[in-house]
């Protein structure tokens, strides 16, 4: 028996509208806005283009049917058929309980665009039993309903200071969809969707409701490495449901005298709803004590006109110098930074467009003064780091971006923000030091783009150094990265992911002291030697992840493999003639959608020539922060990076 349904925001098709047709077997789920259907038969969707749903299927079913169905509205456009397969591949029986249809961002908003808003609504859900898809649900167990009671759920003004629009403003399809991404970006926000209601059929008016979920607010993180080293992170990420972050650090070296140090700062989120956000540090780690104070507001949206920041910090340390090859000591430094920058963006395309990238002219200036009161004896050409100096440095950026939402990518499940797009910068400006007055020039540019359906390529090329002289750089360097990941492979219950990236950093003219080691994040992972090695270097990561059906009270288990391998060497020899150093492994990671608790990563790494290990197997356990894909929004005018 088969039954046939039609299912829009008004409850009938209009003319004129695309929608989608949706073939769902027996057992079925479909979730729309905050409602669940479930059918007990056989039945054909006909639902309307602009709407925001999830379909699940009873576990064993063939879906091939759901696939047929994305396969067939991706081909309506060009720009939807290159965003099918990014992060979906069909295989013969998916499994789709957990993977979100691929989309444009801003496309369940662009048939309500004009319209005026006549009322907003908030839905708040707790971190434990509702789901964005299935707010009815409720918390079963004992532990779910004790931290539901522990928890503070976020303020209605929290929420509110978030939204770009309010009552009576006409509805533009990119501001609601960044409005989505800047909730979503919130560290105590587990996940949100902003749906738009037409009050009869045709209406131009609509009524916006904005459901947000919590995450569990209380959290920890940190990394060990053996017994007697490591950092304990214990934070609050929603202050009294405020938005406000707390976090008491702890460190310990056994052998570091004294032993055990603290750290404590507090983050404050969109202060007034001016979206600038303040940060407050104290910090005493060993021989380092330092104060910090900043203010900061980025680019959040390409319609954001104004961004910058202020940042102040005092820092006394010692510092471990190498005075010759076989004489290190220990030297007190004491330094002060001032550190400023404004921007302005100015629109280059009609801010109408509402499916393409928006793009953007950018201003920017930064002031900067390193002031240091104790510090080892420098000269022109050594230890640059610890000279006092001022720098002042423009850019002007041509910024293009757009998003799709997507899940299962870096994060367990949660949607994700993928941005499309390119940043093109140029930058100069003038470095005024103890021993002589530089230019400073350089470029960055970086492009997200999709190959078809093979994955998602970022890349991103910079280059700069000072001009003392009319014809030579110094403390140069030309950087290349490269990050890829392929579609999302469906096996049964299991969902496979490969990533692959390089790393290129090829330092000019350095100072005799300025070299580079083996970094933990684009080198080598686990390897964690910064010793110098070189001043260039070429790395090459791969890594495969499996993201299991497995739960556990709400935790996700993802398993990995890795290789990473590369050369790296000094100015004088060609880089094929550098020390080759490489890892491998595999691991684990656990994570908790609903708690703001770190990834825990538990890995096993196998370094074949580490100059420091005696055995070459090294097991590390750690927390990992939450990572986005690099975005194309305008930051402060940098010197290109040596690292």
């Amino acid at each position: 028996m088969l039954g046939l349904s039609w299912l829009t925001s008004s409850g009938t098709v209009p003319a004129g509208v695309l929608y989608d047709t949706l073939k769902l077997v027996e057992g079925s789920r479909l979730y729309l806005g905050g409602q669940k259907f479930k059918y007990k038969k056989d039945t054909i969707i006909v639902i309307h283009g602009g709407l925001d749903y999830r379909v699940t299927y009873p576990r064993g079913q063939a879906s091939e049917i759901f696939f047929d169905s994305l396969e067939e509205r991706a081909s309506r456009k060009r720009w939807t058929r290159e965003l099918h397969n990014i992060v979906i591949t069909s295989p013969r029986i998916p499994d789709t309980l957990d993977t979100m249809l691929t989309r444009l961002s801003v496309d369940p908003y662009i048939n309500y665009g004009g319209k005026v808003i006549r009322n907003i609504r908030f839905i708040k859900l707790e971190p434990f039993g509702p789901s964005i898809f299935d707010t009815s649900r409720i918390a079963s167990s004992k532990i779910e309903k004790f931290g539901n009671d522990l928890h503070r759920v976020t303020h209605d003004r929290v929420i509110k200071n978030h939204l770009l629009f309010q009552r009576g403003d006409l509805v533009v399809p990119h501001e609601i969809s960044d409005n989505e991404r800047i909730i979503r970006e919130l560290s105590f926000i587990e996940d949100v969707r902003i749906y738009l209601e037409e009050l009869t059929p045709g209406s131009d008016t609509v009524d916006v409701r904005v459901v947000t979920k919590d995450a569990f607010s209380i959290g920890a993180g940190g990394w060990l490495n053996g017994f007697d080293v490591g950092k304990l992170d214990i934070f609050e990420s929603n202050l009294f449901g405020s938005g406000h972050e707390l976090h008491a650090v702890f460190y310990w070296d056994g052998e570091k005298s004294p032993w055990l140090g603290h750290e404590i700062y507090y983050l404050m989120h969109n202060l007034g709803g001016s979206f600038i956000n303040g940060m407050l540090r104290y910090q005493q780690v060993f021989n380092t004590e330092s104060y910090q104070l900043g203010f900061d507001r980025r680019f959040f949206t390409p319609n954001t006109k104004w961004a910058g920041a202020l940042d102040l910090e005092r820092t006394r340390t010692l510092r471990y110098i190498p005075l010759s090859d076989s004489l290190s000591i220990d030297v007190p430094v004491k330094y002060n930074i001032y550190d400023g920058w404004l921007g302005r963006a100015f629109y280059l395309r009609s801010q109408r467009n509402q499916i393409g990238n928006r793009l953007n002219f950018v201003v920017s200036s930064r002031l900067y003064w390193d002031q240091y009161i104790d510090r080892p004896e420098v000269d022109e050409k050594n230890f640059y780091v610890y000279q006092n100096r001022t720098g002042w440095l423009t850019s002007l950026a041509i910024s293009s971006q757009s998003f799709f939402r997507s899940n299962l990518i870096l994060d367990f499940g949660r949607t994700e923000d993928i941005p499309q797009g390119m940043l093109f910068s140029i930058t100069g400006g003038v470095e005024r030091n103890e021993f002589n007055t530089r230019l400073y020039a350089g470029f960055s540019l970086s492009q997200g783009r999709y190959l078809g359906n093979i994955g998602y390529l970022y890349t991103k090329l910079e280059a700069g150094g000072f001009f003392l002289k009319k014809d030579y750089v110094e403390q140069g360097v030309i950087n290349f990265r490269a990050d890829y990941f392929t579609p999302l492979f469906i096996i049964n219950r299991f969902k496979f992911r490969h990533f692959i990236s390089a790393n290129f950093v090829n330092g000019i003219n350095r100072f005799e002291d300025e070299y580079i080691g083996i970094g933990d994040d684009h080198d080598i992972r686990g390897f964690r030697y910064g010793l110098p090695l070189g001043t260039k270097k070429i790395f090459l990561n791969y890594e495969a992840d499996a993201f299991t059906p497995f739960y556990l009270y709400g935790f996700r288990f993802v398993f990995f493999g890795f290789m990473d391998f590369g050369l790296i060497g000094p100015e004088t020899k060609k880089l094929h003639d550098g020390l080759f150093y490489s890892g491998f492994g595999i691991g684990a990671r656990i994570r908790n959608e609903r708690l703001v608790f770190e990834t825990i990563t538990i890995r096993l790494g196998y370094y074949p020539n580490h100059p420091e290990k005696d055995i070459p197997l090294f097991l590390h356990f750690s927390g990992e922060q939450r990572y986005n894909i690099d975005n194309f929004n305008v930051t402060k005018p940098e010197i290109a990076s040596f690292r």
